[in-house]
């Protein structure tokens, strides 16, 4: 499938026409054997949940070599209303290439958008393992003060664990009238529609570290060994991260640390960030 198709699919599951979602997937894809893997076997997967409701892919998913972190996501785009620029280069796009990741973050935001969804997205983060550290979300962004509320409460539900995520919504941020969570980190992405009187207002409040930024680097970044991050080209890395910088600091960034691109291997197998230490530090990486 192509972004359009998979855009209407997604319109449709964020407007709540679960039926003619379903509808649209029993035409595309008509009951019968699948090769495992394909489009059409994961549409089955789909459809089932979307008659029975048990999820049929995993919500929570466990870290890898980029990412040694639990981790959630949903659909981008129609879960981003802070979402200005960004949209012309947002790189969740191109996991649509995956029907399994696109299926993922299609059940994640259904589960979201009810109550029993919730109930169900409940009952999986309360059993993540104790101590883990929670990235949300890898796709999509909180598209709600309701949203918000609900990831706040999980947040304070499991204290043992470190919550952190990215957002370019920053006013359903800023309309929070509660508590925020002490286990909670958030960074501030570029991109976002809302203008820099926005920005300083939420950059105030005390749950967020930074901003992190995609800027225009001049070369590209070299691929890193999955088990010890290092670059496979150290002098490639280092013409990558000096562009990467004077980009961000040319862009009116102080203070700036490049993000090397696998998360386990960024600060002595820490990450920048979820750092508190990291406060004030614009985190920046080449647009990819």
């Amino acid at each position: 499938m192509v972004n359009s198709t998979c855009l209407r699919l997604a319109s449709l599951a964020s407007l709540g026409k679960l039926s003619e979602l379903e509808a649209s997937l029993c035409a595309m894809f008509p009951a019968g054997e699948y090769k495992r893997g394909s489009w059409g076997f994961h549409a089955q997967k789909m459809i089932a949940f979307l008659r029975d409701g048990v999820p049929a892919f995993t919500i929570f998913t466990k870290g890898n070599s980029k990412l040694p972190f639990v981790s959630f996501s949903v659909l981008p785009l129609v879960s981003c209303p802070g979402a200005g620029d960004c949209k012309s280069w947002c790189y969740s796009l191109k996991a649509w290439r995956y029907p399994a990741a696109f299926f993922r973050q299609l059940q994640n935001l259904i589960l979201l958008l009810s109550e029993k969804g919730r109930e169900t997205l409940t009952r999986a983060f309360l059993v993540i393992q104790r101590d883990a550290t929670v990235r949300l979300y890898v796709d999509g962004d909180i598209h709600n003060l309701e949203c918000l509320a609900f990831w706040f409460g999980l947040c304070n539900a499991r204290p043992d664990l470190s919550v952190y995520g990215y957002s370019k919504s920053w006013g359903i941020f800023l309309r929070w009238t509660g508590a925020f969570p002490l286990n909670y980190t958030l960074n501030l992405s570029s991109g976002s529609v809302h203008n820099a009187l926005v920005r300083a207002q939420v950059a105030k409040l005390p749950i967020v570290r930074g901003e992190f930024i995609a800027v225009n680097a001049a070369v590209d970044a070299p691929k890193r060994d999955k088990k010890t991050g290092e670059p496979s080209d150290l002098n490639a890395w280092n013409a990558y991260r000096r562009s990467v910088m004077e980009a961000a600091k040319a862009a009116g960034h102080a203070k700036v640390f490049v993000c090397p691109g696998l998360c386990g291997h960024c600060v002595n197998g820490k990450h920048a960030c979820g750092n508190r230490a990291f406060d004030g530090v614009t985190i920046a990486i080449g647009v990819h």
